[in-house]
């Protein structure tokens, strides 16, 4: 598990509402409005995609090994006993104190600067034929002030910009085979410091806010059971070579499938209703919400837009279809009067040629 640490304006929002103590389903958002904290779980959810609960924890202590490269949280429970410990220790100056946890973990403090824990045997790897490297204690700092850790300052509150971006074929999205959704973040990373950078002078004064990038999802489902398409392919699909059938029913049958009139239709109203329930969200957690709105297509997903764009009726077209049916009642009227002030009342209904 790699933990990373919020940003300086999330930490405070989520220390206000822990400290003041409101109501235990109180939500509060975080990382642009992207995710909600349940502070009463201690977890993170997604708001515009699917994604599994993260867990949150309030840090106060934090350890690493020889081998790690980053301080790691200890848990809630475990900060709790230390820093009861610690407190002790310092105000009546009892030091070389020994805590022994249930769990078997074994902490020293030595001196306020030096802190060690020592791991129980059988917690070790099997392999670790060594046994010198049993008695490897791992470092143990107080605070992120005694930790080498990068805090981001945060994002600006205000969207100028949003964009939604499509994928192509398969679920992977680069050569890493991530998902969408790490690949849309990289894109966000990218356009913070550049706006920093280029536009130092109007994010200082707020001229200007931030861009928004939200991942669009349709490989989840044309490939979920609603169109049961998993299941009719895997029934013609051979035992052998498994894995490179398997990567070839997730990405290369997604081009044949938006070659047939059924899946490419499904494939289409997937993408535009995603667009649209992704900015109806996001105009509900953004209601000053005045930019602009641009849409994104890798590969496949290029093609899928160019269909829906240039396929769509827009409001020019749509009136005048409107139009021209309300010409052809108003004719259809004026006939059925024409007629009756004749006295052809028999031919109503009628096909004339």
């Amino acid at each position: 598990t790699t933990w990373e640490p919020f940003s300086i304006v999330d930490s405070v929002k989520l220390e206000s509402a822990h400290s003041t103590g409101n109501s235990p389903e109180e939500m509060v958002a975080v990382n642009g409005e992207r995710y909600d904290v349940k502070i009463s779980e201690r977890k993170r959810y997604a708001v515009y995609w699917e994604q599994a609960p993260t867990e949150v924890r309030r840090c106060t202590w934090f350890y690493k090994g020889d081998k790690d490269t980053k301080f790691t949280p200890y848990s809630e429970d475990f900060s709790h006993n230390l820093e009861d410990a610690y407190k002790e220790a310092i105000t009546e100056d009892k030091w070389k104190t020994k805590l022994e946890f249930p769990t078997g973990e074994t902490v020293i403090l030595h001196n306020p600067k030096l802190i060690m824990q020592y791991q129980p045997i059988f917690a070790q790897e099997e392999w670790v034929s060594s046994p010198l490297e049993h008695t490897r204690p791992r470092t143990v700092r107080r605070g992120v002030d005694s930790i080498s850790v990068e805090i981001p300052d945060g994002e600006p509150d205000n969207v100028d910009h949003l964009v939604f971006m499509v994928h192509g074929i398969g679920p992977a999205c680069d050569l890493r085979f991530r998902p969408i959704i790490q690949c849309v973040n990289d894109f966000r990373s990218a356009s913070l410091p550049l706006l920093a950078s280029h536009y130092k002078r109007a994010q200082q004064e707020d001229k200007i806010g931030r861009v928004e990038f939200l991942p669009v999802n349709w490989h989840s489902a044309l490939h979920g059971d609603a169109t049961g398409v998993d299941e009719d392919i895997q029934r013609i699909t051979l035992p052998s070579i498994s894995r490179l059938r398997h990567f070839t029913n997730d990405t290369l049958l997604d081009l044949f499938f938006y070659n047939s009139p059924t899946y490419c239709q499904t494939i289409v109203d997937t993408v535009a209703s995603e667009i649209n329930r992704l900015h109806a969200l996001f105009k509900q957690r953004h209601p000053g919400f005045k930019g602009t709105v641009s849409i994104v297509g890798h590969s496949l997903g290029s093609l899928i837009l160019f269909d829906m764009l240039t396929n769509q009726r827009i409001g020019s077209e749509m009136n005048k279809e409107k139009g021209e049916e309300c010409n052809l009642q108003a004719h259809h009227d004026s006939l059925e009067h024409f007629l009756t002030q004749m006295d052809l009342q028999q031919y109503l209904g009628r096909d004339l040629r």
